[in-house]
């Protein structure tokens, strides 16, 4: 547009040399007030370009990386109108949350076909990995990635950091482990080495020493493929611990609830040694006389024979019963 606008200029400084040129010959006074219109016309196009061109606009997420004559200035614009330079050219970067696909289904990812990442496990088995790598532009360090790297900072960093990590990361991890049971840990670790690759790759410039540049946000593990043959054996193998554990656990349930029969029949034998060495002839008698007292006191009918019984205790008679 500042092309333009100076091409605008230009022409409308020629036009009014050329009237000024032509204003005493006859032959052209009636070509002279057209071209000094035609210069207006012109010379006025040229400045609103200008002026349009001293504005840009920043979209949403978005910053600008400002380019003046081949040099690029430290400082980004934000989102949003901003007065520049009209012969600053502007490079907008994202700084959204953006996503990286590496997929052996074709038009999954940003590369067709399959671009799964072939990788070796720690018992030697080969695994292809489907992932996908969360990131975002740090928008203050935009100008140093655009002047250092790139607008396709992604294909040049990103996309070989993260098929290097993966690498690295499968190689400390049997087929079992990466396919079942650290599955979890596996995506932390490829995270920590991806987020390691992309710093030194980074600081390899000076420019970026205690800059960040790029955040890798996350490495989600898609699929893991594996041959059936080992897929079935590793499934089999989890059903056998599995019904290992619950047997364990049968077992245990079992032993717990022998230790509280035997804990339970023991009380109850504590219980009647102690009842039983408690009791004695003394106590015995001293029990039937209580008993005398309290059903002598009883409004019942009653015959009460004193003296009778085997240790010398009163025998009690219903007489209605006799």
């Amino acid at each position: 547009m500042i092309t333009l606008a100076f091409l605008a200029l230009l022409g409308a400084v020629a036009l009014r040399l050329i009237a000024h040129s032509i204003r005493k010959d006859p032959r052209y006074l009636e070509v002279q007030p057209r071209m000094n219109s035609l210069s207006s016309v012109l010379l006025a196009a040229g400045l609103v370009l200008i002026a349009i061109s001293s504005f840009t606009i920043i979209p949403a997420g978005h910053v600008g990386v400002q380019v003046l004559f081949g040099k690029v200035k430290a400082e980004p614009l934000t989102e949003g109108i901003q007065m520049i330079n009209p012969f600053v050219e502007i490079q907008q970067m994202s700084v959204r949350t953006e996503t990286y696909t590496m997929s052996a289904t074709s038009n999954e990812g940003q590369v067709r076909g399959d671009d799964s990442i072939q990788a070796l496990s720690a018992d030697g088995l080969s695994m292809p990995l489907d992932i996908t790598v969360v990131f975002r532009l740090v928008g203050s360090d935009a100008p140093r990635v655009y002047r250092d790297i790139g607008a396709d900072f992604v294909e040049k960093i990103i996309r070989p950091s993260s098929r290097t990590a993966v690498r690295e990361a499968i190689a400390g991890f049997t087929a079992q482990e990466a396919y079942s049971t650290k599955r979890e840990e596996l995506p932390a670790k490829m995270q920590d080495l991806l987020i390691q690759r992309v710093k030194a790759l980074l600081e390899q410039r000076d420019t970026f020493k205690g800059a960040t540049g790029v955040v890798v946000e996350q490495v989600m593990l898609r699929k893991i493929q594996l041959p059936d043959k080992v897929k079935n054996a590793i499934e089999a193998k989890l059903e056998a611990a599995q019904q290992s554990e619950q047997m364990q656990f049968v077992l245990e349930k079992e032993r717990q609830e022998a230790d509280r029969k035997r804990i339970e029949a023991k009380g109850v034998s504590d219980f009647q040694t102690i009842v039983s060495q408690s009791i004695n002839a003394n106590l015995l008698q001293w029990k039937g006389i209580e008993a005398t007292e309290t059903l002598a006191k009883s409004p019942n009918a009653k015959i009460v024979v004193i003296g009778a019984g085997k240790n010398g205790l009163p025998v009690i008679l219903n007489p209605e019963k006799n």
